[in-house]
């Protein structure tokens, strides 16, 4: 560690003498970083290791590992590598600002549950997912990794909360509307492309015992379950159901449906649940931002659409 920190000096005494290098007058990439900046940043994290704790969510056990190495794993744990490399980027630089968050203020590890946190994948287990299409996934995703280490998403001077999800339902969510919390860079934003994922629908069926025990409550007729719907761009903020009011967030855990934006309809036979999207719906589509790389879209456009308000550092 001591040759790394020798290294640092040595360019932060270079930065001292030629101020120019460092800060200069050329235009700004869409992401807000000059470019006679940007080899700087890129040259000081690739010359010096960082590393992250990771807890595993099966043992409780913490292993330290190279960022480099999270990354790779964490990227592909949560996003197919056959997406396309924009969005393997922008996945990257959203895992890697959510663990410094994470880690930087509120933990001394992170955990490798997406439940928790988010997901990793050790070696052995891409090798074991991909079987003998490792090399050609690892090179992509690892690629894509490198393309971006040390990239940030910034809000007022701070690691951006970069939470995100699989398929939002055509529309992402803001978090005041999910977790009634506001942050100005996790609103509402367009995601017309999700409505062509294969996984955009899906239905649950339940008969009304089963709809009525899942959620606790109870009622004579199974076509006056459903009193009241209350939904915010499709999303279903709150629902008085058996004369009980939940949050659409309850009622997407009680009956383990894969988003809060859904449908109801009743009948005294059955009662069909019909869901758009897959996950929360805050922040950044995984969906969305494949379609939106295949539509030309560089990795830092999709982020900037994604976590408005935020500059990439």
């Amino acid at each position: 560690m001591r040759k790394y920190a020798v290294m640092a000096a040595l360019l932060a005494v270079a930065m001292l003498l030629c101020p120019l290098a460092a800060v200069g007058t050329a235009d700004e990439n869409a992401d807000g970083v000059p470019e006679d900046i940007r080899p700087v940043l890129s040259h000081a994290v690739k010359d010096s290791a960082e590393y992250i704790t990771v807890m595993s969510s099966a043992t409780g056990s913490t292993t330290e590992l190279e960022m480099r190495e999270y990354l790779i794993g964490c990227v592909a744990a949560e996003m197919p590598p056959d997406y396309h490399e924009e969005a393997l980027k922008a996945q990257a630089v959203v895992s890697y600002t959510y663990a410094k968050r994470i880690t930087d203020n509120s933990s001394d590890f992170i955990s490798d549950s997406p439940q928790m946190h988010q997901g990793y994948a050790s070696k052995q287990e891409r090798l074991e997912n991909w079987g003998e299409d490792f090399e050609e996934n690892e090179k992509k995703i690892a690629s894509a990794v490198d393309a971006v280490m040390g990239r940030i998403v910034t809000y007022d001077g701070e690691a951006a909360l970069t939470v995100y999800h699989s398929i939002s339902a055509g529309q992402t969510q803001s978090a005041q509307s999910l977790w009634g919390e506001d942050y100005p860079y996790l609103q509402s934003v367009p995601g017309e492309g999700d409505k062509l994922s294969p996984d955009f629908i899906s239905t649950v069926i339940f008969t009304p015992a089963e709809f009525s025990q899942k959620l606790g409550v109870s009622a004579e007729n199974g076509e006056d379950l459903v009193e009241d719907v209350k939904t915010e761009n499709g999303y279903v903020t709150s629902a008085v159901i058996g004369g009980k009011t939940f949050t659409g967030a309850q009622i997407r855990e009680a009956l383990e449906l894969k988003s809060n934006s859904f449908e109801i309809e009743c009948t005294n036979e059955k009662v069909t649940v019909t869901c758009k999207g897959h996950g929360h719906g805050v922040g950044m589509s995984q969906y969305g931002a494949d379609y939106m790389a295949r539509q030309g879209s560089t990795w830092q456009e999709i982020l900037l659409h994604y976590y408005p308000s935020t500059v990439i550092v």
